[in-house]
C-alpha cells in the first residue's frame, strides 16, 4: 500500500535530511510524496538543503549563495554524504514519487532561482511528478509566469483565508498550513475550493489522531515516516484515494 503523506526532506529522523539516501528511504517506504528544498550556489546551480547556511548540516561554514558548487561538494553532510544538486535528486526520484519542490527564495536573495529550477525539472523529465511550493508567494507566482501548466503550492505559517483569490488567479491548488493554525472551519474553506490541504508537521501520535478525527482528506507532512506509516495502515478512514 502507498502511504499517503509527504516525507519531509526525506526521512530526517533516520538519515541526514535533504540527502540522496534520505530521499531513497522515503521511496523505499512507499510514500506518495517527498518534499525537498532548493537554493542556488554562487555559480547558479540549484542545490538542496533546508538552511540558508551550511553550518548546521555540514562540516563547513558560510551561506550557500556565497559558495560555488565545487566548494559545496567538498563538504560532508553529517560526515557521510554530499550536498546533492537538484538534478541529482530528480534523476534518483524520476518515476518513483511525487515531489514538492520548495523554492527557498526570500525576496531577491536568489535571482534566477525559479528559471533555473524549472530548467532542471524539464531537463530531467520530472515535470509531471513535481509541484513548486514556497513561503515566498511572489516566487510561486513567478513560476506561473514561466510555465502555464506546472503545478503550484503555497506554504504559510498562519491562517490566511485571504489568499484564496490569489491562489485562483495563479491556478494554485495546494496550501501548506502549520498544523496548529488549522481549524475545521479553515479546512472547509480550503476543501470547498478544491484545494489540497497540507498540514505540517504531523509527527506526534496526538497530531496523527487529530488528523484522523478532523482532517482525514489532508495531505500531511511528516518527519516521522515510520510512525505515520504504522498509523496510516491502522486507520482506513485515511485511505481516501
Amino acid at each position: 500500500m502507498k502511504i499517503r503523506g509527504v516525507a519531509h526532506r526525506g526521512y530526517p529522523v533516520k538519515l541526514p535530511e535533504n540527502t540522496l539516501s534520505s530521499y531513497q528511504a522515503a521511496c523505499d517506504m512507499n510514500y506518495t510524496h517527498l518534499e525537498l528544498d532548493v537554493h542556488l550556489s554562487k555559480d547558479g546551480i540549484p542545490v538542496l538543503m533546508h538552511d540558508y547556511s551550511v553550518e548546521r548540516m555540514t562540516d563547513g561554514k558560510g551561506m550557500i549563495r556565497d559558495l560555488t558548487l565545487e566548494e559545496l561538494k567538498r563538504l560532508r553532510v553529517k560526515d557521510t554524504e554530499e550536498i546533492p544538486t537538484l538534478e541529482e535528486a530528480l534523476n534518483l526520484l524520476k518515476g518513483k514519487i511525487s515531489i514538492l519542490v520548495e523554492l527557498k527564495q526570500a525576496g531577491d536573495l536568489y535571482p534566477g532561482l525559479e528559471e533555473k529550477t524549472l530548467e532542471v525539472i524539464r531537463k530531467t523529465g520530472t515535470v509531471e511528478q513535481s509541484r513548486m511550493i514556497g513561503f515566498d508567494h511572489f516566487s510561486v507566482a513567478r513560476m506561473r509566469e514561466l510555465d502555464k501548466n506546472i503545478r503550484l503550492g503555497m506554504i504559510c505559517s498562519g491562517s490566511m483565508p485571504y489568499v484564496f483569490p490569489f491562489m485562483k488567479e495563479i491556478d494554485c491548488d495546494f496550501l501548506g498550513v502549520q498544523l496548529r493554525f488549522l481549524t475545521p472551519e479553515y479546512e472547509n474553506m480550503i476543501e470547498e475550493r478544491g484545494i489540497i490541504s497540507g498540514p505540517w508537521p504531523v509527527d506526534t501520535l496526538a497530531d496523527m489522531e487529530l488528523i484522523a478525527a478532523k482532517y482525514p482528506n489532508a495531505l500531511i507532512t511528516t518527519n516521522e515516516l515510520g510512525r505515520w506509516a504504522d498509523f496510516y495502515h491502522s486507520h482506513p478512514e485515511l485511505h481516501t484515494d
